[in-house]
C-alpha cells in the first residue's frame, strides 16, 4: 500500500503519462524513473519491516516450546555428522560446491 501511495503522489520528470506515478497528485518529482523506483521500494521495505515488528511485539504467544520443536531453529536439537565418511557429510560437499563456484567465477570473469 504504502508503494502504490508513493508511486502515486510522485513521478520523475519527463513524464507525459501517468503510468510513470503522480495520478493522486503531486508532492515530489525525481529526476529519473529508477530513482523513483529505488526510492519506492525503499519506503516499501521499511513499512513493511516496521508493520512486522509492530505485530509481532502486540502478538501474544500461544504454542509451547515443545510445539515449536523441528520449526525453530534454536529449538531444534542439531545433527551431528560424526559416523559418516568426510566425503559424504554435507559440509564437505559444500566446500566442494564453493571451490566449484568460486573456480568457474575466476575462469568466465
Amino acid at each position: 500500500m504504502v508503494a502504490l501511495i508513493h508511486h502515486g503522489v510522485t513521478y520523475p520528470i519527463g513524464a507525459d503519462t501517468l503510468v510513470k506515478g503522480g495520478w493522486l497528485g503531486h508532492i515530489h518529482s525525481y529526476p529519473v524513473e529508477m530513482a523513483q523506483n529505488f526510492w519506492t521500494a525503499i519506503f516499501a521495505c521499511s513499512a513493511s519491516a516496521i508493520v512486522t515488528i509492530i505485530l509481532s511485539l502486540l502478538t501474544t504467544r500461544k504454542k509451547s516450546d515443545e510445539e515449536l520443536k523441528g520449526l525453530v531453529y534454536s529449538l531444534t536439537p542439531k545433527q551431528y555428522e560424526v559416523h559418516v565418511a568426510w566425503y559424504r557429510r554435507s559440509s564437505s560437499l559444500a566446500i566442494l560446491v564453493l571451490l566449484l563456484a568460486t573456480l568457474l567465477t575466476i575462469l568466465f570473469w
